[in-house]
């Protein structure tokens, strides 16, 4: 089972940049995102989207960044031994400051919108 999720947070660490076997790029990273409670949770997203893993590129550890895509929750026994359970997201968009200024600035004096290029494929 997979859910819709729209996950807003700040990266942590770099996204690393990668290319499958068969030679296609593809990006991971990681979100501290905050719960109800206000503590951060990390989630772990996955773009294999050219222009995802393009807008992902530009970031940087800290940058405020909002993801959509497929979710999945996940769960596995703590060093512990007590049961932890995350969110694995496949991103099909993204979205920072950064890139909604970007796109802002894009604009013509017409009013049409600039080009989408978070993902929106």
């Amino acid at each position: 089972m997979s859910l819709d999720v729209l996950a807003t947070g700040r990266l942590r660490g770099a996204p690393m940049l990668k290319k499958s076997v068969q030679g296609k790029p593809y990006a991971t990273f990681r979100l501290a995102v905050p719960d109800k409670a206000g503590e951060s949770r990390l989630v772990r997203c996955i773009a294999f989207s050219a222009t995802v893993c393009e807008a992902v590129r530009t970031l940087e550890d800290g940058d405020a960044v909002a993801v959509a895509g497929e979710a999945q929750i996940t769960t596995w026994s703590g060093n512990d031994g007590a049961t932890q359970c995350g969110l694995d997201v496949t991103a099909h968009q993204v979205m920072s400051p950064y890139h909604a200024g970007r796109k802002r600035g894009a604009r013509t004096t017409e009013g049409t919108p600039a080009a989408d290029t978070t993902g929106g494929e």
